[in-house]
């Protein structure tokens, strides 16, 4: 992973580590990570359908994923440190063995690439912009482009 570094060490290898510890949550289930990541009133945009604020309600989230996902494992490619955000470029790859999306399993590998924003409070994170390549993974996995003949008005 590259880092383009600028500010207090400290800080920075503290910001690092819980970057490393959120996105280790997410790749190994172990949801305890994000108690010391996040702030307890950790956000996001955009937030999950139906999920309220909060590391608690993130963690029931991980579960959920990882469920469908169970391989899921996320590779942080680079960060660059500003005065109270980062920036992170990370990819994400498993295999779809489960439903997601409403997509039945289908046992295929998807690798598709991540890019967010993360607001500090120290070194926790308080608040998560972020994108992902979903229609990568759903033409990955096969569900995009949808066949023609659907649930057509």
């Amino acid at each position: 992973m590259d880092a383009i570094i600028t500010g207090s060490d400290a800080t920075q290898a503290a910001r690092l580590d819980s970057l490393r510890r959120f996105y280790a949550a997410f790749s190994t289930g172990d949801a305890a990570e994000l108690d010391e990541a996040l702030t307890a009133d950790w956000d996001e945009e955009p937030r999950n359908q139906g999920q309220d604020p909060g590391r608690e309600p993130m963690k029931q989230f991980i579960a959920g994923v990882r469920q469908a996902l169970p391989d899921l494992t996320i590779e942080i490619k680079e960060v660059v440190f500003g005065d109270q955000k980062v920036a992170v470029r990370a990819e994400m790859r498993g295999t779809h063995t489960a439903d997601f999306f409403g997509v039945p399993a289908t046992g295929r590998p998807y690798a598709i690439r991540l890019h967010e924003f993360h607001s500090f409070e120290g070194s926790q994170i308080a608040y998560t912009w972020h994108l992902e390549d979903w229609f990568g993974f759903l033409s990955q996995i096969g569900a995009w482009p949808v066949a023609p003949g659907g649930d057509e008005a």
